[in-house]
Order: structure tokens, then C-alpha cells, then sequence
């Protein structure tokens, strides 16, 4: 009693590891992403996982079924995230500052819980309230301290806002499809991704008479292919499979709340590769994001497991 199982573990370390893949992203895109539409980078990036897995699935390494099980019931996931999520999001972010999308976009976690309890019934204790609060609240705080001033944009705000839920909605409807294992889950998100930014990808490109260019981008542009490599086998792939499995595993509640451990490593990444400078303020943000995850994911854990254990010794002793 009052210990965490090995499974439990695992999942974590997924998520950090997740979380991680998700941080390092953000050097990939930074280096592309003057060069080539969102659009085109997401189409490539979705459609490389989605042949990576296609591949490994073919040889026998995944093993993915969806004779018995139609895929189709999955678009009720996949339509929230990646779909909307990244449209909503892509457009949001162009129009508002960085530090007002990243505010919002912080807010996730709350968000999960909120929408956990009221169609999951899954109520978090406080600690994991005071968890899931101390971590946006890091977030927020390392977000506020980059550049940018206010847009008031309504229109941008409003756009972060839907990303924020398509995300909500993804983390509930994830969980509530447990006849479907991470890989399925995982391959079946690549496809939706593959479809809906391939098809925005076309119509941003014919409009612009860049079409044959976006068809030979990856063989003609070696940092787009090696950004576009990371983003769709590292992110795309093993980091939503980890980030499925730890769903799967820990539950909504306790998975979101590594959201904010990628703000955490974008900013050491940046630091370290990009040499951008670290405050005392920031340090004391990116404590507060890694203790919230500690009272979500373990300090919970632990104590209801031990207040578990005391009862069971208690009704035997009577």
C-alpha cells in the first residue's frame, strides 16, 4: 500500500519522455518555419508518421486492428485533436502575441479537469487541484516573461479559446475509447492528421502557385526534411503514442498535467541550444510547473493509497 505500481511509473516516464519530444519541437519548427507555411509543415510532418507506422505495421513490429474494430469510431477523437486543435490553434497564435497564446494555451489542464468530472465523473482531490493550479500558474508566468504586447485581438482569443477545448475534448473522448489500444489510437490520428493538413496544405499552396514546390519540399530542402523528420516520427508518432499510453494508464487528470513539463523543456532547450537567457523568475516558474506535477501524479498518489491501506487495517482490526 501507499506505493506506485511499475506500470504507473512507466506511464510517467512516458510523459516525460512526451513531454520532452513536444519541448525539442519547438527548435524544429523555429528553423523552418520562415520558410514554409504551418500548413505545409504540418501535412508533411502527420503524413511521414502516418508512413512510418504504416511501415512498422506492415513488418509486423505494430500490430494494429481494425477489421473487428471499425476505425471510424475514432473520428470523434481525431476530429477534436489533431484536427481542430491545430487549425484553431495555428490561427489563433498568428493573430495574438506570444505571450497571450501561450497564457491561454496554459490552460488546458484546467480545462481537462473541469470537463473530467462533469462527463467522466472523475472528481480530482484537492491536491491535485492545487497541483494542476501551481503548474498553469508556471506557465503562465514563464509564457508572460517573453516578448510581446497585447493584440486585443477578439477574434484571435476566441480561436485559442476552441483550441483549448478540442483539446479538453480529446483527453475525455481518449479515455473514454479504451476498446481501442495507444497504437490504434496513435496510427488512426496520424491518418486524420495526414487528410485534413494535406487538404489545407493544397488549397494554401494552388492558391499561391507553390504547389509543385510543397510536393518537392522534403526532396529538395534538407533542413525541411530533417524538421519534418523529428516532428512527424519523434512528435507525431512515438510522443502521442506515449502521451496514449500514459491516457490510458493515469487517466486524464494526471496525464494533462505533464502539458505544462513541454513549456518547461522548450525553454531549457532554448537555453542551451539556441542560447536564449534564463531568469531567476524563470527558474522559480519552472519549479512551480514540476512540483504541480509531482502533487498531481505522485503526492495523490501516495497519500490516497496510504489512506486506503489504514482503512483496511482499521475494518480488520474491528
Amino acid at each position: 500500500m501507499g506505493k506506485l505500481t511499475w506500470r504507473e511509473i512507466s506511464a510517467m516516464l512516458g510523459s516525460c519522455c512526451s513531454s520532452m519530444l513536444f519541448g525539442h519541437s519547438y527548435m524544429f519548427t523555429k528553423r523552418i518555419v520562415g520558410e514554409v507555411s504551418v500548413f505545409t509543415l504540418l501535412s508533411w510532418r502527420f503524413l511521414l508518421g502516418a508512413v512510418a507506422m504504416t511501415l512498422l505495421m506492415l513488418v509486423g513490429v505494430l500490430h494494429i486492428d481494425f477489421r473487428t474494430k471499425s476505425p471510424w469510431t475514432l473520428l470523434k477523437m481525431t476530429v477534436f485533436s489533431p484536427a481542430a486543435y491545430f487549425i484553431l490553434e495555428t490561427y489563433g497564435v498568428s493573430l495574438t502575441s506570444a505571450s497571450e497564446s501561450g497564457t491561454i494555451i496554459a490552460c488546458i489542464p484546467i480545462i481537462t479537469v473541469i470537463a473530467t468530472a462533469i462527463f467522466l465523473r472523475e472528481n480530482p482531490s484537492w491536491i491535485q487541484v492545487a497541483g494542476i493550479m501551481a503548474s498553469t500558474a508556471g506557465i503562465v508566468i514563464i509564457v508572460l516573461l517573453k516578448e510581446g504586447t497585447p493584440t486585443f485581438n477578439l477574434l484571435g482569443y476566441i480561436l485559442l479559446l476552441g483550441a483549448v477545448l478540442s483539446q479538453g475534448a480529446y483527453f475525455v473522448i481518449n479515455k473514454s475509447l479504451s476498446q481501442y489500444s495507444p497504437i490504434e489510437k496513435t496510427y488512426f490520428m496520424c491518418l486524420t492528421g495526414t487528410v485534413v493538413f494535406t487538404v489545407c496544405a493544397t488549397v494554401e499552396n494552388l492558391r499561391a502557385g507553390t504547389f509543385s514546390a510543397y510536393l518537392m519540399m522534403p526532396f529538395t530542402n534538407g533542413e525541411f526534411l530533417l524538421s519534418a523528420a523529428y516532428l512527424g516520427l519523434g512528435c507525431t508518432t512515438l510522443a502521442f503514442l506515449l502521451a496514449n499510453r500514459s491516457l490510458t494508464i493515469l487517466g486524464t487528470t494526471r496525464t494533462s498535467a505533464f502539458a505544462g513539463l513541454t513549456t518547461v523543456i522548450s525553454v531549457v532547450s532554448g537555453v542551451l541550444f539556441l542560447h536564449e537567457p534564463f531568469s531567476l523568475l524563470q527558474g522559480f516558474a519552472t519549479f512551480l510547473v514540476v512540483a504541480g506535477i509531482y502533487c498531481v501524479n505522485i503526492l495523490h498518489v501516495l497519500l490516497q493509497r496510504r489512506r486506503d491501506g489504514a482503512g483496511a487495517v482499521g475494518k480488520i482490526g474491528a
